[in-house]
């Protein structure tokens, strides 16, 4: 009788370890695609430091001035609103820009805010220049902040993965 519990003891352990491999295989294999993916949306695969110029995404970027306006850039429409001011990042990069939708992110380390939109608060770009980076060139990105937030770095995303970020 003894033996007879031992060898059925024996195949339920070894049934369950089986089960438990095939769960984690299942786990890794159906999980860690969304998994990377999702760390792509909270961790730059590049970070470039504060006045320098790196390569990400077929690019090369470079911050190239960082404007605090307290007014807005616009003769026409509306004062900022109290409180905020208004961030202008011009980034110069070469390359090919990387295909799909692409947006500029500012972070402060805990909150990130997404640059204004065209016919915001957002100046004209000089000649020359872009606030739609998925066209070649120099590109420029507005912040409407609120006026006690210092921001410490520019994110560059593309299809809501951060390609590079920019300490500023």
């Amino acid at each position: 009788m003894s033996i007879r519990v031992t060898r059925l003891w024996q195949r339920n352990v070894l049934g369950a370890i089986v089960v438990a491999c095939a769960l984690a295989v299942y786990c890794v294999i159906d999980f860690g695609p969304d998994w990377s993916a999702y760390r792509r949306t909270v961790e730059p695969s590049v970070v470039i430091g504060k006045g320098q110029s790196g390569s990400a995404g077929g690019e090369t970027w470079r911050v190239t001035t960082v404007r605090h306006l307290d007014r807005s850039p616009q003769r026409f429409g509306s004062p900022l609103p109290m409180g905020t001011v208004l961030i202008v990042i011009d980034v110069d990069r070469s390359g090919t820009p990387a295909p799909g939708v692409c947006t500029a992110v500012i972070t402060d380390g805990t909150t990130r805010w997404t640059a204004e939109g065209v016919g915001g608060y957002t100046p004209v770009p000089p000649e020359g220049m872009t606030s739609l980076c998925h066209q070649p060139g120099p590109a420029q990105f507005a912040f409407l902040l609120p006026g006690d937030v210092v921001p410490t770095a520019l994110d560059v995303t593309h299809n809501g993965q951060i390609t590079v970020r920019l300490l500023l």
